[in-house]
């Protein structure tokens, strides 16, 4: 039984860990694509954009998110790819 009640506690633990790393990923892209400005929509960033741009956009720093880049690098590779 205390077996049990010790995997259930880990169980829930390791949940509330991968949350908080989903929120925390959240945040960060949601951050960068404020801050990244759609070369479509002049001015528009491209967490506000809809453009196939700002898509594609979008889907790259969710990546490299999951990759395990950091913030400045995922700016960096942004710019070497779109000037």
């Amino acid at each position: 039984m205390k077996v049990l009640k010790i995997f259930t506690i880990l169980f829930l633990v390791a949940s509330f860990l991968g949350l908080k790393s989903a929120e925390a990923n959240d945040a960060l892209k949601n951050k960068i694509l404020k801050n990244v400005r759609c070369l479509i929509c002049q001015g528009q960033s491209v967490y506000d954009s809809e453009s196939e741009f700002a898509s594609s956009i979008k889907l790259i720093v969710d990546r490299k998110i999951d990759e395990g880049l950091k913030e400045d690098s995922i700016y960096e590779f942004l710019r070497e790819k779109y000037g």
